[in-house]
């Protein structure tokens, strides 16, 4: 690190490295990849998320939308700061 201060993360190539992964963790600061943690990224990209995707979630609606503005859910700091402000609502087709 003292050769190479814009390191910003170690990777470990070989297989026989991951035990040591969390030691050079602390010991240096930084991310470090692994073959564990590269298989578990790749791996993880292809699973079904269970907060969202493939698991029926929406089944669960009540079909129901509920009425929303934009921006009505910040502060009145926030809301002045907005660049494209709030408009009022439509009112719903009979």
């Amino acid at each position: 690190l003292e050769e190479q201060p814009s390191l910003r993360a170690i990777l470990l190539e070989c297989t026989e490295l991951p035990p040591y992964a969390d030691a050079l963790r602390a010991a240096t600061g930084l991310c470090v990849w692994d073959a564990i943690t590269g298989a578990d990224f790749y791996i993880n990209a292809f699973k079904d998320n269970p907060r969202f995707g493939l698991n029926d979630w929406q089944n669960e609606w009540d079909n129901v939308h509920d009425d929303y503005t934009f921006g009505q859910n910040l502060i009145e700091a926030d809301k002045r700061e907005l660049v494209n402000k709030p408009t009022a609502p439509k009112p719903a087709a009979a």
